[in-house]
């Protein structure tokens, strides 16, 4: 091995007397450093994205979910707030009553959904942080409501002044005989408006957990779930795996199964991307095994210097192997340095902006540094394999 390597470090080191030979030397090595900064950035600006979706996301989305297996809302009573309570790691827990509702302001109608919160809500799921007009309701409110942005343009709400009509029909068998009987109604106070990028946020009217309770006509402790908020994040495992042995009658949710749908578009876009690049990558290791063939070429009368001093064709065509390996690894090293310094004034500088105050999302993350290490090493390898497969005692009695 280390007479292929020696041999292999002097071609590359050393400049051969055809000039094109350097020139396509160089040009294939550049093409290696573009082609790795190309791929170490496609893959460091999607893990960008995905950070800034799933911020967005932590805005309205708990650690963990509890809900019940049968129903669409269960009782809280003193034996699973004891539960909730003996948790091996610190937790917050939040009480949900959600309901689809009819709502209605002037001559301005819709259906969304009711979610009474209770004074604990913003400490599991930040949605606060993301009124843009108006305030939360206070832990004593027990008539005020919040709505999404899009909703409020809907149905032509005014904060402060508008009291949004909230009905949703009572429960119950056979027919309507008195239609002024079949709903249960309230009328909150608008006090704010909730608007960030989670297309959620448009779809509910955020209300106190008593007053949801009393429309939609439930007990005191009675919820559709409980939103669980982790102080630990590395605790999660611990906590889900204790909630799903103490409460088998519910289902525990992670983060990342209530929103399965979205981490599989984003897991799926990331891939799409990479493969996209991929092809480009392996259009650069193509020009790279052209370059190790003409040197190959070039070199013939030295090959047949070292056949004829007993050096068997397997380490021959090794020799030109390591070139080519060495040529692709000197490439991306060069290239992960140029990708990591402008990911990094990305970052800290933002060179490239979305909007005047939106940067364009890119994250420095190793898993990706290993992504692009291991594609230009393996596909590099078989290029050079390939190249050097050409040796061969008919090519050098030619």
């Amino acid at each position: 091995m280390r007479f292929p390597l020696y041999i292999a470090q002097r071609y590359l080191k050393s400049k051969s007397g055809n000039n094109i030979i350097n020139i396509v030397t160089i040009l294939a090595c550049m093409g290696v450093i573009a082609g790795t900064v190309a791929l170490f950035i496609v893959l460091s600006v999607f893990s960008g994205i995905k950070d800034y979706s799933l911020s967005i996301l932590d805005a309205n989305t708990p650690d963990i979910r509890i809900l019940p297996k049968e129903g669409k809302s269960f009782l809280v009573d003193a034996k699973f707030i004891n539960t909730l309570s003996k948790s091996p790691d610190s937790i917050y827990y939040t009480k949900v009553l959600e309901e689809r509702a009819f709502f209605k302001n002037k001559d301005k109608e819709a259906i969304a959904f009711v979610k009474g919160v209770d004074s604990i809500f913003n400490k599991v799921t930040p949605v606060d942080s993301s009124v843009m007009i108006g305030e939360w309701f206070s832990a004593s409110s027990t008539n005020s409501c919040l709505a999404g942005f899009k909703l409020t343009r809907e149905l032509d709400l005014n904060v402060y002044t508008d009291r949004l009509l909230t009905y949703v029909p009572k429960a119950g068998k056979g027919y309507i005989t008195d239609p002024k009987n079949a709903f249960r109604t309230v009328n909150p106070q608008v006090i704010g408006v909730v608007s960030n990028q989670n297309q959620d946020d448009n779809k509910f009217v955020y209300v106190p957990l008593s007053l949801a309770q009393e429309l939609l006509g439930k007990e005191k402790g009675e919820v559709s779930y409980i939103d669980v908020k982790v102080l630990n994040p590395n605790a999660s495992n611990n906590i889900i795996a204790y909630l799903q042995k103490q409460l088998p009658e519910f289902n525990i949710s992670k983060r990342e199964e209530l929103n399965s749908s979205f981490y599989k578009i984003l897991n799926s876009e990331k891939l799409i991307a990479y493969l996209v690049s991929l092809l480009v990558v392996m259009m650069v290791l193509s020009n790279t095994s052209g370059t190790i063939i003409m040197v190959i070429v070039d070199k013939k009368k030295d090959i047949n210097t070292l056949i004829n001093m007993g050096a068997p064709l397997k380490k021959i065509r090794r020799i030109f192997a390591i070139y080519g390996f060495l040529l692709n690894l000197l490439g991306m090293f060069i290239g992960l340095i140029l990708g990591v310094v402008l990911i990094a004034l990305q970052i800290n500088y933002e060179l490239i902006m979305i909007t005047p105050s939106i940067a364009y999302p890119v994250a420095f993350e190793w898993q990706n540094v290993t992504t692009v290490c291991i594609t230009i090493v393996v596909f590099g390898a078989l290029a050079s394999l390939l190249a050097s497969g050409r040796i061969s005692k008919r090519f050098l009695n030619r």
